[in-house]
């Protein structure tokens, strides 16, 4: 008889996490102003041309400028100056937190705070992370992000992708 409890026992915690992950998961797929700034800085920071895909039409690539495509060629250029292949220039965000400031369902102003570290590859950035390894910069901004198509996209002049 005690197997027999044991056994409920382990099976409802066993079906209740697996429920709770379930639930976590559907949450998670919803979109919001955080996640789309979040999203946006990670692939910014990483020089992943996916960045793009966060941008609102205003500044999207287009026929006639594509500034993800300038930027990184900017980046590019400044890595081969150095003597570093563009590689280099990668960064891995963490510790970021991200509030919204503003939000009236079509536009939001999202904080983004965060740190910032040389990465170059994923295995670097994890070991550096754990060692302590590499400088940090904080990272704080303050984006403008709409929603268009019911999906938040990253409008405004975030970071420095337009100078240049």
């Amino acid at each position: 008889m005690d197997s027999g409890t044991r056994f409920l026992t382990f099976t409802s915690i066993l079906m209740l996490a697996l429920i709770l992950q379930v639930v976590l998961a559907v949450a998670d797929q919803r979109d919001t102003p955080e996640k789309a700034a979040v999203e946006f800085a990670e692939a910014y920071f990483w020089l992943e041309p996916a960045m793009a895909e966060r941008l609102c039409r205003e500044i999207a690539p287009s026929a006639k400028a594509d500034p993800v495509a300038a930027f990184l060629a900017r980046k590019e250029q400044e890595a081969r100056a150095s003597g570093f292949a563009p590689h280099y220039l990668k960064q891995g965000l963490y510790h970021v937190d991200a509030r919204t400031l503003e939000n009236d369902g079509e536009t939001a102003r999202v904080l983004l705070r965060g740190e910032r570290r040389r990465t170059i590859n994923p295995v670097y950035g994890l070991v550096a992370r754990w060692f302590g390894v590499g400088e940090t910069h904080a990272v704080e901004e303050t984006l403008l992000l709409k929603k268009e198509a019911g999906t938040w996209k990253v409008c405004g002049r975030p970071f420095q992708l337009l100078e240049g």
